[in-house]
């Protein structure tokens, strides 16, 4: 499975905006595969193996940095990848769009930035969706955790408060899908 560039480009910017005098520990923690894509200038329009490109960098900050609470750890990095994209660029698309035009392109997000991998919506309700990931290969809780890190940062940047979300199910778990039940006001 392989994730794009951009995704995974916030994950060494994380560790060294808020880690920075760790940042080569971090670095030097990663195995062969995975630091040399993250020592390196990450592509973003270009494709890269998830487990090096991803989960494993995301387990390490998770492992250095937070006292092995992985979940806190990639929570906090989706939550920061959304800001770096959507406070950029992308802005104005979060910004006019309501919570359910955002939700809505959930899919072809997802595509976008995943290979192998699909996403459902199967309830969107005024202040309530839930979102089944029905294909995922190399399904792993770190990355379904920063996902909803990212899609929580992602609604409150379009304007939502006190924006929740349980992961009920989990491909990682080896549950038929993984579902976010997303809740705001």
């Amino acid at each position: 499975m392989k994730i794009k560039g951009l995704t995974i480009k916030t994950t060494p910017a994380f560790v060294k905006k808020h880690f920075p005098e760790r940042y080569q520990e971090w670095l030097d923690a990663l195995p062969p595969g995975a630091n040399a894509i993250m020592a390196n200038h990450i592509v973003v329009n270009e494709w890269y193996p998830i487990t090096d490109g991803l989960t494993i960098p995301l387990r390490t900050v998770g492992q250095l940095f937070y006292g092995n609470d992985w979940k806190k750890a990639v929570w906090e990095m989706g939550r920061y990848d959304a800001d770096d994209l959507l406070t950029g660029i992308y802005k104005i698309y979060v910004r006019l769009g309501s919570p359910a035009h955002l939700i809505s392109r959930a899919g072809r997000i997802m595509a976008a930035y995943y290979s192998d991998a699909e996403i459902k919506i199967v309830q969107n309700d005024k202040n309530r969706v839930v979102l089944h990931i029905v294909r995922f290969d190399e399904a792993d809780e770190a990355i379904e955790y920063n996902m909803a890190g990212w899609i929580q940062r992602a609604l409150e940047i379009s304007g939502c408060r006190n924006v929740e979300i349980v992961i009920t199910k989990s491909l990682a778990r080896n549950d038929p899908v993984t579902e976010l039940i997303t809740t705001w006001e």
